[in-house]
């Protein structure tokens, strides 16, 4: 990431981007917490980070633990190899969930690139799931036609690139 990017972005999370269009970046503070050499080191970096928060009693607008998206991507990934992190994160054992990320880096990397490597169905499937569940979906959008309690679509007026789902069009009224 380039100085300037480095710079300005704040979050790619749905709360922090509404957070931002709302008030602006005043009054939001950023620290850097550890630079990775690759994509799975900083999937993992942040789910450790994460994971420290919480088990330190802070309130996150973070919802999930990080890593890839989209979460039940990594939640599936985690199941299959590492299913007492799973077990901590449902009995939101912040403790234990940290702990079990830091004794076990190389399975929890391992979940990581499966979860990376999952089927492009998969991935926008999830997705799909993620903003049904934090998107306000009680409007219809102008933008893209999306009807009450759907999703908006990219490319809506496209006949030939993919209408995959996306975050809320700024033009579509909050309840």
């Amino acid at each position: 990431m380039d100085r300037k990017s480095l710079d300005s972005y704040f979050g790619s999370g749905h709360a922090i981007q509404e957070v931002i269009a709302e008030r602006g970046v005043a009054g939001l503070e950023k620290r850097l917490l550890a630079v990775a050499e690759d994509q799975v080191t900083l999937h993992y970096l942040e789910m450790v980070a994460i994971a420290e928060a919480r088990k330190d009693g802070a309130r996150l607008l973070n919802g999930d633990f990080g890593g890839p998206r989209p979460f039940p991507v990594i939640q599936r990934a985690l199941w299959a190899v590492l299913p007492q992190a799973m077990f901590a994160a449902l009995l939101k054992d912040h403790d234990e969930f940290h702990s079990v990320l830091t004794r076990n880096q190389t399975t929890v990397e391992e979940a990581i690139r499966d979860a990376v490597s999952a089927p492009a169905t998969d991935v926008v499937d999830g997705f799909e799931r993620d903003l049904r569940a934090t998107q306000d979906l009680s409007h219809p959008c102008p933008t893209c036609g999306a009807t009450v309690d759907a999703v908006c679509r990219s490319n809506s007026k496209s006949s030939t690139k993919p209408h995959n789902p996306t975050v809320n069009h700024r033009g579509r009224p909050r309840s």
